[in-house]
């Protein structure tokens, strides 16, 4: 009795960590589709009345309508079966929150699948001209939004980046998806897909810099289809560093996230994890201030920083963030000129941050914005137009630095230690 209990128990584990899941039926499945389809069409056209489709029409929707199920674990890898369930529950979540803009609204990945099932639709209807020309006069000003096969294939990938992107950390682990087809059955061909998960642990190290050992960590950037180890062509920066490698892995100091999330505060970690790639990445220049690398930080095509790095031990070493209006940049010099600002004015009066001018319009302060300007930081202001996440935002008393400025007095004296 024992043993079959044993039995039992082994064989439900094992089909839950496979997460199989039923799908419905066609009949069942193309009802839903068609309601969701129909409500949604409502919603941005302002039509009173819902969109009745042939039951030829119909097969195509659900024929074309993306699935994604999973994640199940890439073979080889250990993973809990709590990270994938969230995971899995992160990718439901996303398909229905905003992903793109277009023509002033956000669409969801969801709702973007039903817009691309409609558009279809209408193509499919080419020969028949009075039927394409009522679901394209029914869709009104949405008739104008272009969305191709191709536009809709890259939108699924920019979903599933985003999600993985969400989860990994340099500090502890790094997640990719990869997509594979499910099978399914030929009396019911849809697109349905799977997705498999993988895990790659944080790798680090202390690296010894100015007599002390700091902590850093590799730099691993999460992507679909296994990890990017980022590696810099050591020829870009041979007047820092004499090294027989022609590439040289990249770290970055604890502190240098530390700093990142402090002053960029607007931003939640998913941001913050995608734009600290994607300027690592993608940067186009440098600067050479001091004996550091600057590679500036964007946002929203703003330079609103830069990361200070050094060439250490063979080692491409991200030491830390500065924001751009900091004494030690370009610009935060510019501006130490112009207004009289010294070394600890920046963070006392809260001008170190993004929240202070996402909070601020430049009309408000127009000497102060046109100081800015001249130093190359006047496109901060433009971030005021943005949208983000706004829970943590701080308030700079700007009224008060328009004042401290204009009287020239002295420095305030509150030190801040920008490296370690």
């Amino acid at each position: 009795m024992k043993k079959k209990t044993f039995v039992m128990a082994k064989k439900r584990k094992s089909q839950h960590h496979k997460q199989v899941r039923k799908l419905l039926k066609p009949k069942e499945g193309i009802k839903i589709i068609e309601k969701e389809l129909q409500d949604f069409l409502m919603e941005i056209t302002q039509n009173k009345q819902p969109m009745a489709f042939s039951k030829v029409e119909l097969k195509v929707i659900y024929a074309l309508y993306i699935r994604l199920s999973g994640p199940f674990a890439e073979p080889g890898q250990h993973i809990s079966d709590k990270e994938l369930k969230t995971m899995g529950r992160l990718l439901q979540k996303r398909l229905s929150e905003p992903l793109e803009k277009i023509d002033g609204r956000w669409y969801s990945f969801r709702e973007l699948n039903l817009l691309f099932c409609y558009l279809q639709v209408m193509d499919v209807n080419i020969e028949l001209p009075e039927r394409r020309f009522t679901l394209w006069k029914y869709l009104g000003g949405a008739a104008n939004i272009e969305l191709s096969k191709e536009d809709f294939i890259d939108l699924i990938f920019v979903h599933l980046y985003k999600t993985i992107t969400a989860c990994s950390d340099v500090r502890n682990k790094v997640y990719t998806l990869a997509l594979t087809s499910a099978h399914i059955a030929k009396k019911n061909p849809i697109f349905h897909f799977n997705t498999r998960m993988g895990v790659y642990h944080a790798v680090n190290k202390k690296i010894k810099i100015d007599g002390k050992y700091r902590l850093a960590y590799r730099m691993i950037k999460p992507r679909l289809n296994g990890p990017l180890f980022l590696n810099y062509d050591v020829g870009e920066f041979k007047e820092f560093h004499d090294t027989d490698k022609d590439k040289i892995p990249v770290y970055i100091q604890a502190h240098a996230l530390k700093r990142m999330k402090e002053r960029l505060d607007l931003l939640d970690d998913e941001a913050l994890n995608y734009n600290l790639f994607y300027n690592l990445y993608h940067f186009k220049h440098f600067y050479d201030v001091r004996s550091y690398i600057l590679i500036p930080y964007h946002l929203f095509d703003v330079k609103v920083g830069y990361f200070f790095c050094r060439i250490v031990d063979n080692c491409f070493v991200i030491r830390t963030f500065l924001f751009i209006t900091h004494f030690s940049t370009p610009e935060g010099s510019e501006l130490k000129d112009i207004c009289g600002l010294g070394k600890n004015d920046v963070p006392y009066w809260k001008i170190d941050r993004l929240s202070t001018f996402m909070n601020v319009d430049a009309e408000q302060y127009p000497k102060l914005s046109a100081m800015f300007e001249e130093a190359g930081c006047g496109d901060l202001f433009k971030l005021h137009n943005e949208e983000f996440s706004v829970e943590a935002m701080q308030t700079a008393n700007l009224d008060g630095l328009r004042e401290y400025v204009l009287k020239g007095r002295m420095e305030v004296e509150e030190p801040v230690e920008e490296f370690e």
